[in-house]
């Protein structure tokens, strides 16, 4: 005889929260809903509109915010598959060394629809947010028995500082797609606990399939689904396990899929080195878990970055400490799991999506702990505290929460700002961080795209002190002593930073760059080929090889080098003007004024050229063009002494010798 297939028992509208629970704890639960039932509490239209003003209010602020050019530059600014999101560009490749093409098709619609615009961007990132934040109160007035826990948990998760990072940041925004994903296919997934249909079970797998195609961190959703069916049921079956397999293949396969795309780009995926043993990683893993929940509950001194850093070979006590207090938070979780099974799944929620964020391996200098990685761990955290505080009386426990979502509010406002851009974000972080050569060295290179020069100077001395290692530091530094015109400390810090094993064409260049300014054209010469030789479309370098070429004495071959910059670039005006300079050494006037006429046309406040011009039509005998071109550069800088001196020779040309002398005085007062 075949036994029958038990069916699965579908998920109370309210659970209870334990299947051993006393019918104590249960008859004040269902008393709980029932007062629930009497107040704004059974409105959720309205609680989603609350969530929705405050979550706008708070975050408003970031849609002022530019690009950061820490990834956003490469995921907007240089990326060729939102520009032309064709299948092969999405789907079929991986961009900064992750295979994310749902998160590419949010970047593709942004740009279609806006271009390159910041606030545009900052508002798509906005209103994922908002999808996160009604998407979760949605699940848990589901999932929970108590209405105003899940509206107050979702209060928390919505306006807590923590989450600006993924918020204020575009390149943040990955984290925001695959949430929104990973959230609807929980939604999706209690519905199939109250109905057991192949469709909410298929809708569970499409919105976590999205979600991993949006970011491989989704990968943990399984193990979540898991803790649901424990919530629901209070004991393990392995049927839930065989239930999951489709997730669990999908986990594996993009889970594999993304330490080859890093280390396929670039990073190093180290589990072990030098710095770090696997004990040390122990270490780091449980401090991280401990540092987590401390900065959620108490978020001050928030930062792009939080070093881990040993003294001597030691780290500090409380690393030590850490798995003792991990074990001992796990023990309180298990015992007041065992009659509220809320606690249990709060914990879980914050620790399964946390699993893979955790630092059991370094990747890149700002991957060891981050603001959003914990951007969907938190909900499990905010759970946990107010279903604590559920238990006082009404008036206290809406004051506290209220009060705390207002301080958490508060601060993410202010957070949100600091997000401006790169520069704003690193200063935040050298003050909270101001031994972090690293917090030194971006804040530097921040200063230097801001023009900064002498501020970037400072910053990256100041990282190369804290750790000499920090050798990229030589060649911003040596950039900003070149904008300075300093050459010869710039020249010094690109060979330091060659000699550190950094050999890029942009270093080359500038190497190039110092060496003609010297004077030493030939110097100049060796790095703008080799600069070529690995990025062989650069104008810039073309220009400056152009020019080395014509203080060597080739000025057939600096014409060349100009013509193949302006082809890059026809908007190139130095190229142009210097191309223009050589063909008038060489007495070829008609080319040089052809050249200068179109420098003219694109920007006609050139004085240089103006004068320029004028000289050559002098060459060729027509004087009145001449002298409407003198005048015109004499118009837009009555300070021009040599276009003084170029229309005393017009003058002296023309016969008029008063008024070529007049000029020549003009131009000597100028000079001195």
């Amino acid at each position: 005889m075949t036994k029958k297939k038990k069916a699965r028992r579908p998920l109370p509208v309210s659970p209870p929260l334990s299947k051993v629970a006393s019918s104590a704890p249960t008859a004040s639960i269902t008393a709980e809903a029932a007062a629930d039932e009497r107040h704004f509490f059974n409105s959720p239209l309205f609680l989603a509109l609350v969530l929705v003003a405050s979550t706008t209010l708070v975050y408003g602020a970031s849609l002022s915010n530019g690009f950061m050019v820490f990834d956003d530059d490469k995921a907007i600014r240089y990326n060729d598959a939102i520009k032309n999101p064709t299948f092969q560009n999405i789907f079929l490749r991986t961009n900064l060394g992750m295979y994310a093409p749902i998160t590419w098709l949010g970047y593709a619609l942004v740009y279609a629809l806006a271009g390159e615009y910041a606030p545009a961007f900052h508002a798509f990132s906005l209103l994922l947010h908002i999808g996160c934040v009604l998407t979760l109160f949605t699940l848990l007035r589901r999932l929970l028995p108590n209405r105003e826990v899940a509206f107050f948990t979702a209060l928390l998760f919505a306006l807590h500082p923590m989450q600006v990072e993924a918020t204020s940041w575009v390149a943040g925004q990955s984290t925001l797609m695959f949430s929104l994903f990973y959230l609807f296919s929980l939604l999706s997934y209690v519905h199939y606990l109250r109905r057991p249909r192949g469709l909410f079970y298929g809708l569970t797998f499409l919105a976590f399939l999205i979600s991993v195609l949006a970011k491989s961190a989704a990968v943990t959703l399984p193990l979540l689904l898991l803790a649901l069916d424990w919530y629901q049921h209070g004991e393990w079956r392995w049927r839930f396990v065989w239930e999951k397999i489709p997730f669990f293949v999908v986990s594996l396969v993009f889970g594999l899929y993304t330490f080859f795309t890093r280390e396929a780009e670039g990073h190093q995926v180290i589990v072990t080195s030098e710095t770090y043993s696997i004990f040390d990683r122990f270490l780091m893993v449980s401090h991280s878990l401990l540092f987590y929940i401390a900065k959620l509950l108490v978020p001050t001194r928030l930062s792009i970055h939080y070093p881990m850093q040993k003294t001597q070979g030691m780290w500090p006590w409380e690393y030590y400490a850490a798995p003792f207090a991990v074990v001992g938070l796990a023990w309180l979780v298990w015992h007041f799991s065992r009659k509220h099974r809320a606690v249990g799944l709060g914990a879980l929620w914050y620790f399964l999506p946390l699993l893979v964020m955790l630092p059991y391996v370094t990747v890149g200098t700002l991957e060891m702990r981050s603001d959003r990685y914990v951007y969907l761990s938190s909900a499990g955290v905010f759970l946990l505290l107010t279903w604590f505080i559920r238990g006082l009386k009404p008036i206290i426990r809406w004051i506290l929460v209220v009060s705390i979502a207002a301080f958490y509010g508060f601060l993410a406002y202010q957070r949100s700002l600091v997000w401006k851009d790169e520069a704003s974000v690193f200063r935040d972080c050298v003050q909270k961080q101001p031994h972090s050569p690293l917090c030194q060295c971006n804040l530097a290179y921040g200063e230097l795209l801001n023009h900064q020069y002498q501020s970037a100077i400072e910053h990256y001395t100041e990282a190369l002190r804290l750790d000499s290692t920090y050798v990229e530091s030589y060649n911003g530094r040596g950039q900003a002593y070149l904008m300075l015109e300093r050459y010869e400390e710039a020249l010094a810090d690109f060979n330091r930073a060659i000699a550190a094993g950094i050999l890029t064409p942009r270093l080359l260049l500038n190497r190039g760059k110092c060496y003609y300014m010297l004077k030493r054209p030939a110097l100049a010469l060796d790095d703008l080929k080799r600069s070529l030789e690995l990025e062989a479309r650069n104008p810039e370098t073309y220009m400056y090889k152009g020019l080395a070429e014509s203080q060597i004495g080739n000025p057939e071959q600096a014409i060349a080098d100009f013509g193949k910059a302006i082809e890059l670039s026809p908007s190139y005006l130095d190229a142009r003007l210097n191309r223009a300079l050589v063909l008038t050494q060489l007495k070829r006037y008609e080319e040089a004024i052809a050249d200068y006429s179109t420098a003219l046309a694109i920007d006609e406040n050139i004085p240089m050229a103006w004068n320029n011009r004028a000289a050559a039509y002098l060459m060729l005998g027509q004087y009145d063009k001449a002298m409407s071109d003198v005048n015109r550069a004499l118009q837009i800088n009555p300070n021009y002494a040599i276009a003084y001196r170029t229309r005393a020779t017009l003058y002296r040309q023309m016969g008029q010798m008063e008024q070529a002398e007049a000029d020549m005085k003009r131009a000597a007062d100028l000079s001195q």
